[in-house]
């Protein structure tokens, strides 16, 4: 059996975001749109339950999941409802967080509704668009309504001595950014690849030669499911393995397993790695740098390359993301352009 069963699963309400951080890997932000329809959501999860002996961890995440809230909890209750089990936590930025009242209102509907873990992001990135004091406020109430055990805040260390960055000065939250992407806690695609894969440049194509992907695309038990149904590996966003709707989750764990070694892109990636996919773009004008902060970043390039080419087919999607990066360079993100 080629590809492991699927037994955790994040369900992406929307690409939407209050947030535009430099870390994202999903290309997340204000522009995006659309939310996932909540029969969509409700038919992935009793999907993704169903396909592994194993059963399905799910979680809901986004973008920003908080951005919509009636359909937050109706899919988290109708869920509970329907005995899909435990929904296993509900990733925020606590942008929403500025009223104790809501807050617990929120906290306590969510925890009759079976949320096991709510967790909470805080880093520099995020504090560029969101006040640390509210992601203190949500953590604290958390604590409270739902006891510390079930509070996970990414990242603690920031939690505890962190700032706002909106307010500091480009050098200074650049140099900030760069020391904290030394830390490699983030996965290097999507815009993280392009703003934070700079300050970790160490590897040449070469180096990367004997570097597949079978681990990520085949073996690994979680994937993503995107507001339009796509299932994506966990940790390799933009690369699409099937779409719930025109099929099951079970359906399309049983396609990968049997023909992934048709599948061009995927085949290349699993054999190869992403260097076998730079042999590929080189014919039509790729060129790649001298050096990458790693396998997933010089991955990312290659395949934004191809997506924006059209040479992506259904499986570079959605596109939406691979154009993110182009129009973001610089300016959104870091407040005024590098160059």
């Amino acid at each position: 059996m080629p590809v492991k069963y699927w037994s955790r699963a994040g369900i992406l309400l929307s690409y939407w975001c209050s947030a535009r951080c430099a870390s994202c890997y999903l290309c997340c932000g204000p522009e995006r749109r659309g939310w996932i329809d909540a029969d969509l959501a409700l038919r992935a999860w009793r999907g993704l339950v169903d396909a592994s002996p194993h059963g399905c961890r799910v979680h809901l995440t986004g973008g920003e999941p908080f951005g919509n809230w009636d359909l937050l909890i109706t899919i988290a209750r109708r869920a509970h409802a329907e005995g899909l089990g435990p929904l296993e936590k509900v990733e925020t930025n606590a942008f929403w967080a500025d009223d104790d009242a809501i807050i617990r209102r929120r906290l306590a509907a969510l925890d009759v509704a079976g949320m096991q873990t709510l967790s909470v992001s805080a880093d520099p990135y995020h504090q560029q668009f969101v006040p640390i004091v509210r992601v203190r406020r949500l953590v604290r109430a958390a604590e409270e309504v739902l006891g510390s055990g079930r509070v996970q805040v990414r990242w603690r260390d920031w939690l505890a001595e962190g700032i706002d960055t909106a307010g500091l000065s480009l050098e200074r939250r650049r140099r900030l950014f760069a020391e904290y992407a030394q830390r490699r806690r983030d996965r290097l695609t999507g815009r993280a690849a392009g703003m934070l894969g700079r300050h970790l440049l160490a590897k040449s194509v070469f180096d990367l030669a004997d570097e597949n992907c079978r681990q990520p695309l085949l073996r690994g038990r979680h994937v993503h499911v995107d507001p339009a149904g796509r299932i994506s590996p966990g940790t390799c966003a933009g690369i699409v393995v099937g779409r719930v709707g025109p099929q099951t989750p079970g359906e399309i764990w049983r396609r990968l397993d049997a023909d992934h070694g048709r599948r061009a892109i995927v085949a290349t990636l699993v054999r190869k790695g992403p260097v076998g996919l730079v042999d590929e773009a080189r014919r039509a004008g790729f060129r790649p740098a001298a050096q990458y902060a790693g396998k997933c970043h010089l991955c990312w390039e290659v395949r934004r390359f191809m997506a924006n080419r059209g040479r992506g087919g259904q499986t570079l999607a959605p596109r939406a993301m691979y154009a993110a990066v182009d129009e973001a360079a610089g300016a959104m993100v870091w407040a005024e352009d590098e160059s």
